[in-house]
C-alpha cells in the first residue's frame, strides 16, 4: 500500500517532492530496501533532479546488483544530464538483466544523441512493440526518422499522434517541417497553420510560419519587424527558441553581428534539430559578405535535414551583390 501511495503521487499527481519525501520515510523504516531506492529515485526523475536520482541508483544497486530498473532510471538520469555514453552503457546493463521497453527506450536516446540513428530507430521499433501506448516514443521515433530523411515514416509516426491526441500540437509543426521535406508544400502549410491555430503561444510554431511566409513572400518590411517585436513580448528566456526569434528580429533590422552572436547562442545550447541556427548563422554571414562562412553553415544545415524548401528565404539578401552566392542553391 506503501508503494501504491508513491506511485500514485507520481504517476497520476505529478507531486514529485511529496512522494521524494514518502518515499524518504519508509527508507528510515526500511534502510536496506533496494526498491524503495529505486522508488525514490523516479521521483527525483520527475522532480528533474538527476544527481539525486543517480545517488539512490547506487545506493540501490549497492544493496542488490541485479535490479534493471536500479541501471534504468540511472540512465534516464544521465539522459537528463547529457551523459550520453554513461547513459547507454546503463541501458545496456539494463537491457542485459531483461529490463523492459524503457530501457530499449533509453538506449535508443543515448544512440540518437550521439549521432548513431540507425541504430537508435531499432531500439525504438523494440520499445514501441513492448509498450505501443506511450506517445513519447513516436516522437522520438520520427525525429530520429528525420534525421535519416525517412520523412514518410516521420509523417505515418506523427500522425499515429494526432490520432492519439487530436491536440498533439508539436506532432502538426513537426509533421508540416516533414511534408515540406517531402515538397508536400500544401499539407506542409495545412499542418504549420494547425499548431499555430491550437497553439497560438509557443513561439516555436509561429516562427517557423513565418518563415515560411518569408519563402513565399521573401520582403523584408516595417510590418514584418514589428511582427517580430510582438513575439518577443512572448518569448520567455528559458524557451529554446528565445535565442533564434531574437537573432531572426536583429537580422531584419540589418545588426548581423548582434544576429549572429545569437544564433550561436541557439546552436550552443545544443538543440536537436539545430539544422535552423546554422541556416539563419549562414543568412547572417551572407548578409555580412561572408560567403565562406554562410556556404558552411547552410551547407551544415541541409546536411542536418533543413527541408530545402527553406532556403528560398534566402532571397531577403536582395541586394545585387549575393546575386551570385543566392544562385548557387537554385531557389524555386
Amino acid at each position: 500500500m506503501g508503494q501504491g501511495i508513491g506511485y500514485c503521487l507520481i504517476r497520476y499527481l505529478k507531486k514529485y517532492q511529496w512522494a521524494a519525501s514518502y518515499y524518504t520515510l519508509l527508507l528510515k523504516m526500511a534502510p536496506a530496501s533496494s526498491t524503495m531506492y529505486i522508488n525514490r529515485s523516479w521521483a527525483w526523475l520527475g522532480a528533474r533532479k538527476f544527481e539525486l536520482a543517480i545517488k539512490d541508483c547506487n545506493q540501490a544497486l549497492a544493496l542488490n546488483g541485479n535490479m534493471s530498473m536500479s541501471y534504468v532510471n540511472r540512465s534516464a538520469a544521465l539522459l537528463g544530464l547529457k551523459r550520453y555514453h554513461e547513459a547507454l552503457q546503463d541501458a545496456n546493463y539494463a537491457i542485459l538483466l531483461k529490463g523492459k521497453g524503457v530501457a530499449y527506450y533509453n538506449r535508443g536516446m543515448a544512440l540518437m544523441h550521439l549521432g548513431e540513428f540507425e541504430r537508435a530507430l531499432l531500439d525504438f521499433d523494440r520499445a514501441i512493440k513492448q509498450r505501443p501506448n506511450l506517445l513519447d516514443q513516436y516522437y522520438v521515433r520520427a525525429a530520429c526518422s528525420t534525421k535519416l530523411k525517412y520523412y514518410q515514416a516521420a509523417i505515418e509516426d506523427y500522425t499515429r499522434l494526432i490520432k492519439f491526441d487530436p491536440r498533439a500540437w508539436n506532432a502538426y509543426h513537426n509533421r508540416g517541417i516533414a511534408y515540406l521535406s517531402l515538397n508536400n508544400i500544401e499539407q506542409g502549410l495545412a499542418d504549420l497553420v494547425a499548431c499555430c491555430q491550437g497553439d497560438p503561444k509557443n513561439i516555436d510554431h509561429l516562427l517557423v510560419l513565418e518563415w515560411y511566409q518569408f519563402c513565399i513572400d521573401p520582403q523584408v518590411t516595417a510590418e514584418r519587424i514589428e511582427y517580430f517585436e510582438h513575439l518577443a513580448l512572448l518569448v520567455s528566456e528559458k524557451v529554446p527558441g528565445f535565442h533564434l526569434h531574437a537573432g531572426i528580429l536583429y537580422l531584419l533590422q540589418g545588426q548581423y553581428e548582434a544576429a549572429l552572436n545569437k544564433f550561436e547562442l541557439y546552436i550552443d545550447q545544443g538543440q536537436f534539430f539545430s539544422e535552423s541556427g546554422y541556416f539563419w548563422s549562414g543568412m547572417a554571414c551572407a548578409a555580412s559578405g561572408r560567403y565562406p562562412e554562410a556556404h558552411r553553415m547552410i551547407d551544415h544545415a541541409l546536411q542536418q535535414g533543413l527541408p530545402p524548401f527553406f532556403l528560398n528565404a534566402l532571397a531577403l539578401l536582395n541586394n545585387e551583390k549575393h546575386t551570385a552566392f543566392i544562385a548557387q542553391y537554385r531557389l524555386k
